[in-house]
């Protein structure tokens, strides 16, 4: 069963926003880590802020009571940043746990911090017994700060396992979804080549998709010729045979973006041979493949055609001489890269060529005999290549 481009880009861009909703998953939960985190710090500083509160010098009561009290806001600011809600505690936390572990560390929290300034307030013979209630006070303290920071590893830690679950399941289905499309866009892409590209091998394109199929099919039904009297027609091409070249020549020149026409004669190299030992059947599928090859680089003013001799020509209306050149060049490599099925098997062919430029003042079929001269020259030098005049009339390159 051909599979479908359509339903294959849809298939990608629905891949495509299941990864983008798993690496956004991904994202909340690595925030969510990053708060729990947070908190984790807040708790950690309440150690140093406890520290720094048991150890402040006293001696200098007022600096002391800046100092102090100073401590304890940083220390309430602390308590209070350490049970910020996070992204997914609703799946991740027990709302009750969290709300009890919190009403204790915030219950020490206070009872330390009035100790502290009933110490700081004391008189020098009372200290001493403030500060021995601060300390009792510090050690509940502490110990509630114990139990919170525990319960932050946990859920740190469950969320890093969540989050490594999470980023595997990703790099799985990435891996899938890459490997899976990888061959799907190649498929696609080699059905393209083919469509695009000269049959080299004599066979029929087997694309994989739908779309491709019915492209395929319809660039292999050669469009057709302008001319649909028969009697215009080569009987074996199905190209334009003399006259209707003519015809078509004298239609399409007078038209006003009709550019310069250069006239490219090819023969084939082994016609005797290959007339000889094929039968008629086959020399009509040649020429009509070599014919289809030629009709590939045809453009709207162009006209191409087969003569009575057997020979083909592309009659090309171009700008420029280099890219009619460029042109007749390309047919020459196409023919040569193809493979001609036959009763006998798939054989190799190669073209010759003839190039030259149609002088307004010549008559088109004095300028298709020179290019019959120039494609006998060519055929005689190896073949299988286009030869063009040199500057001076009996040369040629």
């Amino acid at each position: 069963m051909l599979l479908s481009v359509k339903k294959i880009f849809f298939n990608l861009k629905s891949s495509l926003f299941i990864l983008l909703i798993g690496i956004m998953l991904l994202g909340i939960q690595l925030i969510n880590i990053t708060q729990y985190s947070q908190h984790l710090s807040s708790l950690r500083s309440q150690h140093d802020l406890i520290d720094s509160i048991i150890s402040q010098d006293l001696s200098d009561t007022q600096m002391a009571m800046i100092t102090l009290n100073g401590h304890l806001s940083h220390l309430a600011l602390a308590v209070k940043l350490s049970n910020n809600s996070a992204l997914l505690d609703t799946f991740l936390t027990s709302e009750e746990e969290r709300t009890r572990l919190y009403t204790a560390l915030q219950t020490s929290a206070s009872a330390f911090q009035d100790a502290a300034l009933f110490w700081l307030e004391a008189t020098p013979h009372g200290r001493s017994t403030m500060r021995e209630q601060m300390m009792r006070t510090r050690e509940s303290y502490l110990s509630d700060i114990s139990h919170m920071i525990d319960y932050q590893i946990q859920l740190i830690d469950q969320s890093l396992s969540i989050a490594k679950i999470t980023a595997v399941a990703l790099c799985v289905i990435g891996l899938i979804f890459f490997i899976v499309y990888r061959i799907r866009l190649n498929q696609i892409y080699l059905d393209i080549n083919k469509a695009c590209s000269v049959d080299i091998d004599g066979t029929k394109p087997d694309v994989s998709t739908q779309e491709m199929e019915f492209i395929v099919k319809r660039l292999a039904r050669k469009a057709p010729i302008a001319n649909t009297n028969q009697s215009l027609l080569h009987p074996q091409s199905g190209l334009n045979n003399e006259k209707g070249m003519m015809t078509l020549y004298n239609a399409k020149k007078a038209n006003k973006s009709y550019g310069s026409l250069f006239i490219a004669v090819f023969d084939i190299d082994q016609h005797s041979v290959l007339s000889n030992s094929l039968s008629k059947e086959d020399m009509g599928a040649l020429y009509k493949k070599i014919g289809d090859i030629i009709s590939m680089y045809e453009q709207p003013m162009d006209v191409t055609a087969q003569l009575d001799s057997n020979q083909f020509v592309f009659l090309i209306s171009r700008n420029s001489k280099e890219t009619a050149l460029s042109d007749a060049e390309k047919i020459v490599h196409s023919v040569h890269d193809s493979m001609f099925n036959t009763a006998k098997g798939p054989i190799k062919v190669t073209l010759s060529g003839g190039f030259i430029l149609k002088t307004p003042t010549s008559a088109l079929e004095a300028s298709i005999a020179d290019g019959q001269k120039i494609a006998d020259k060519a055929k005689q030098s190896g073949g299988n290549r286009v030869a063009q005049l040199r500057e001076k009339a009996d040369h040629f390159r």
